[in-house]
């Protein structure tokens, strides 16, 4: 039952990476955790990449705790 749980908090914590890493490829929003705070008008690929990377990999782990 907790390869179950694993399984499942590994896709939302999927989800939630690809959302973040999304949201980093929009350009003009305030996007915390960068140093471009005054002239935010450019996408975050390095950091779009660490939060769309980060969601494969909770892929994977969700897929060997299955």
């Amino acid at each position: 039952m907790a390869q179950w749980s694993v399984f499942y908090l590994s896709i939302i914590l999927a989800v939630l990476f690809a959302v973040i890493g999304a949201f980093y490829l929009v350009p003009g929003w305030y996007h915390p955790f960068s140093t471009d705070t005054i002239g935010i008008t450019h996408a975050h690929l390095k950091h779009a990449a660490l939060f769309l990377a980060l969601a494969i990999g909770a892929v994977v782990a969700g897929r060997f705790a299955r």
